[in-house]
């Protein structure tokens, strides 16, 4: 069928032949071992995959559809055919870091909020989703910039719709079985896209069953993983897990991964001082109402700490003064409001940093919370003697 491929170059007759090869793989999978077979034995140089390949760049959709499933299904076949250090082997690890990059390229060719209406990502997940079954792919993914890209489809659209969550489940699956390889679950938790926080928003938050046992999968696979697991207990997974034990799966997996993580995240727990929790959940650049933010002893005993690594966290709690997030701007403001009050250069420090204007913005805000706490804010911040403001706090 390859030669066939090869041969012709109407649309009609390509249709034709792809809805042939599909047909035969659907219903005798191991077809795809003669594919590489026939590639091994040539040496590479008779290459069944390279008219499916060319395909890619055609108009139609429904080329484009079949020949984008065919060339998925058929590099991620687990060949018993040994490729060794051959020719061969050079030919196939070529079609798989092209056809990974071509995935990689309509998937970021495409508006995260549009991504639900685009039949391009559509067929492009559904291969991704297959080459990351195999650790070539899954290395071939990483090398393609797969992560940030992923991470970007993460936070996109609505999740409400049907085909949103069915591409929210496909981009999570797909991160979930890149979760194998080490060397692709490291990058996950060491890259800058806050992949573990933004796993924990969508078990959190998500409503579909199957996204939240991918989510959860992904969170067990890289527990142990360089800092994910207090990054977890940071960005606030405990919370998240209690509340998701108090709801009824028809998926006993969901159970299962639900008690092993909060079992293993409670020796973590248990390790990380509030300091450093809180200064996890800063970094993840989202903020709940936790029992450190109202803890009086918590400021009394921690106010200096935010001057270590050179006010790495007073500048990070800053920066949040322009987050679109409510609740993390009424949080932010309450903080800085409290770092101003326990910390004899509070206020310099903060103004040094830049924190007056963002602070007298938020005054504006539409909701009264943000509102209420970024009066005291700008109060504290502006008034040297704050505590004769109205009198002393008590």
């Amino acid at each position: 069928m390859a030669t066939v491929l090869a041969g012709v170059n109407k649309d009609d007759v390509i249709q034709y032949v792809l809805a042939m090869l599909d047909e035969l793989l659907t219903a005798e999978p191991a077809v795809a071992g003669a594919f590489h077979a026939l590639l091994v034995s040539s040496d590479g140089y008779n290459d069944p995959f390279g008219p499916l390949m060319k395909l890619l760049t055609r108009s139609s959709l429904y080329i484009l559809e079949k020949s984008t499933s065919l060339i998925g299904r058929l590099l991620a076949y687990k060949s018993h055919v040994s490729y060794g250090d051959s020719h061969a082997e050079q030919v196939i690890s070529r079609h798989i870091a092209t056809f990974t990059e071509w995935v990689m390229h309509i998937l970021k060719a495409v508006n995260p909020v549009d991504v639900g209406d685009s039949p391009r990502v559509q067929y492009a997940l559904a291969a991704l989703q297959l080459l990351v079954g195999t650790n070539t792919g899954r290395a071939a993914c990483i090398a393609a910039d797969g992560l940030p890209t992923l991470c970007g489809l993460m936070s996109g659209g609505e999740r409400t719709t049907s085909s949103s969550l069915q591409l929210l489940y496909q981009v999570v699956y797909s991160l979930w079985s890149l979760s194998y390889l080490p060397e692709a679950a490291l990058e996950m938790v060491t890259s800058k896209v806050g992949l573990v926080a933004k796993l924990v928003d969508i078990v959190k938050c998500v409503p579909k069953e199957k996204v939240v046992r991918v989510g959860l999968a992904t969170l067990r696979n890289l527990l142990g993983t360089g800092s994910a697991s207090a990054e977890m207990v940071g960005v606030g997974v405990m919370k998240v897990l209690g509340s998701l034990q108090t709801r009824k799966w028809a998926d006993e997996d969901i159970v299962e991964d639900i008690e092993f993580l909060v079992a293993a995240l409670q020796v973590n727990v248990a390790n990380m001082s509030s300091w450093e929790v809180y200064a996890k959940e800063v970094a993840s650049g989202k903020l709940e109402w936790s029992p450190s933010h109202k803890s009086e002893a918590f400021w009394r005993d921690n106010y200096k700490a935010f001057e270590a690594g050179g006010s790495a966290t007073l500048k990070e709690l800053v920066a949040l003064l322009a987050s679109s997030d409510a609740q993390t701007l009424a949080v932010a403001c309450h903080d800085l409001s409290e770092f101003v009050k326990h910390h004899p250069e509070g206020r310099r420090l903060c103004t040094q940093l830049g924190a007056k204007g963002p602070a007298m913005a938020i005054l504006k805000h539409s909701d009264p919370e943000v509102q209420k706490y970024a009066l005291t804010c700008v109060q504290r911040l502006m008034v040297i003697n704050w505590e004769y403001l109205g009198g002393r706090d008590k």
